[in-house]
């Protein structure tokens, strides 16, 4: 089923890590300035502090002046006001709570979105069972871990099986002052058969940052998952596109509420069989995250635009979850 090729160093420090025993863990911290990003310039000092267990590195971003807060239950949250030790946030639910523990974190390159999560919002659900929400997350911490070799800082918009709206996503990559964001899904229903991945990505309307983020992202997908012999399914018009509601604006709410630069992907169908038998395999989880990881980092370090667009869509889908279902995670 897999023709892999070699894996880069970067990768290989990875798993290198968690060979060394299952629950081992390591740290380095180093000072360094904020990046800035393209719309405002940041003199805040910041420390970056990496942890790796396992296959999962998190990187965390200390600010004198922050603007996020990564709890002691693990969760990212934006901050909203700083008082005497302690901090307003935001919740996952777009409430409001005061913690007076974690982790102060400042600006990050990359803010990475595993679509869905919590109970209500599942998802496609492959046939092996698999909720999408569950492999839109592996693939998003592997990515934040490859992306934390590579000395990118990363965020993630959940760290577990929780809901949050897209919002409140949105509204923690901007105020991260995020160069990007990038939301992990996997498609459905499932459409015809088709020679190559049914790789589809979805960029802002009359953003050319997103744009070019996009057609990096359907590149290196599309490269990456034929290493795969799979019998793979795709629509007809797949490609980096727009997709726009009947009103005109961007559809997708993770598209049309951030001011970060941000693309959805489609890393092929859950809902295929055989697309979804070879979701259980680690080696597709490895094989996406570095696709994806490969995609930000040429974003970040050249001025290449990728491939694959096409005329996009008119498109009404249903709205996300939204507050008054919304149960907030623990975070203390």
């Amino acid at each position: 089923m897999l023709k892999l090729p070699p894996m880069p160093l970067a990768l290989l420090l990875v798993l290198a890590a968690c060979s060394s025993g299952g629950g081992a863990s390591s740290t380095t911290t180093t000072a360094l300035p904020a990046e800035p990003t393209s719309s405002q310039t940041s003199t805040t000092t910041s420390t970056v502090t990496t942890t790796t267990t396992g296959l999962v590195t998190t990187t965390t971003v200390l600010a004198s002046d922050p603007l996020g807060l990564i709890t002691q239950t693990g969760v990212p949250v934006a901050i909203v006001e700083t008082n005497d030790g302690e901090y307003l946030v935001t919740t996952p639910c777009g409430n409001t709570a005061t913690l007076s523990h974690g982790s102060p974190i400042g600006a990050v390159d990359v803010v990475v979105d595993p679509g869905h999560g919590g109970p209500i919002d599942t998802g496609a659900v492959a046939p092996t069972g698999m909720p999408e929400k569950e492999l839109n997350l592996q693939v998003a911490q592997l990515m934040r871990s490859l992306l934390a070799v590579r000395g990118i800082t990363a965020v993630l918009t959940r760290t577990a099986d929780y809901p949050t709206p897209l919002s409140v996503r949105a509204n923690l990559a901007d105020q991260l002052e995020a160069t990007l964001m990038v939301s992990i899904h996997h498609n459905a229903p499932t459409p015809g058969p088709s020679p190559v991945p049914g790789v589809e990505v979805f960029f802002q309307d009359g953003s050319d940052a997103s744009k070019r983020l996009g057609g990096l992202l359907w590149e290196s997908g599309m490269s990456s998952l034929s290493v795969f012999d799979v019998a793979w399914v795709g629509a007809e018009d797949a490609g980096a596109m727009t997709v726009l509601n009947s009103r005109g604006d961007d559809a997708y709410g993770i598209l049309r509420t951030p001011r970060t630069p941000t693309a959805l992907i489609e890393l092929g169908y859950v809902s295929s069989r055989p697309e979804a038998e070879l979701h259980l395999d680690p080696n597709y989880v490895v094989v996406a995250a570095r696709a994806l990881t490969d995609a930000v980092e040429r974003y970040l370090t050249t001025e290449e635009i990728g491939s694959g667009f096409v005329e996009g869509r008119i498109f009404n889908p249903s709205p996300g979850v939204g507050k008054d279902v919304c149960v907030d995670p623990d975070l203390e």
